[in-house]
């Protein structure tokens, strides 16, 4: 088991760079999904490992990683799943403590962030955490339990991904779940606020998705 986390860096939008400077730990393995490579020399970071079919890798970056010796697993364009999720296959066979996902978000394909959520649910199923995370929002999959820090009137939705998400139980919101029920296509989850640094979320059955959001105040959002 590899004791330390994986970085993932996609392709997507990165605005602040100093935020994800700071989520980054000096013994984390950086992993760059081709174009994210890019990011990662813009944070200042050594990629250790880049994936992809290598399409949106700039010479520029590549004669960049070629003197860090990097590893390159390439895979050819025409293929049936996403450098992302080759990514995260790669990255769970390594067996991390943990999984960040950076760059997964944003961009003008709304499909491309979807299935990047979606695919949170890879580390799950083998009970490795993981989250995406971006300058204002946290991401993640749970089975069973999950834990989020914020703060105070931060939003934080919970979504059924199954039928239903039995017997759910919130510690730290200001609109509390006691032993209720959340269900697949419901908004009832939507837009809760923190009330403490620390939320948790404990259910009996189900697949929930959580995210949490920084809140900005008079910001309109869509109906």
């Amino acid at each position: 088991m590899l004791s330390k986390r994986v970085v993932i860096i996609a392709h997507g939008d990165l605005k602040d760079l100093s935020f994800y400077q700071n989520l980054i730990r000096d013994n984390d393995l950086i992993l760059c999904v081709n174009g994210g490579t890019g990011h990662a020399l813009a944070l200042g970071l050594k990629p250790d490992l880049v994936i992809g079919d290598l399409d949106s890798l700039r010479v520029t970056d590549r004669e960049k990683i070629d003197q860090f010796k990097t590893q390159l697993i390439r895979h050819p364009s025409e293929k049936d799943k996403s450098d992302l999720e080759l990514a995260l296959d790669h990255a769970v066979s390594l067996q991390p403590s943990e999984i960040l996902i950076i760059g997964a978000l944003g961009g003008a394909r709304f499909e491309h962030a979807f299935i990047n959520v979606l695919l949170l649910d890879i580390p799950l199923r083998k009970s490795i955490p993981a989250r995406i995370i971006e300058e204002r929002q946290e991401i993640l999959m749970a089975r069973k339990e999950a834990v989020l820090s914020g703060a105070e009137g931060d939003y934080l939705s919970l979504f059924a991904l199954t039928e239903e998400v039995c017997g759910i139980i919130t510690v730290g919101l200001k609109y509390p779940l006691n032993n209720e029920s959340l269900f697949y296509a419901s908004s009832r989850g939507l837009s809760n606020e923190l009330t403490a640094p620390q939320v948790k979320v404990s259910f009996q059955s189900g697949l929930l998705l959580a995210v949490k959001t920084h809140a900005i105040r008079n910001t309109r959002f869509p109906e």
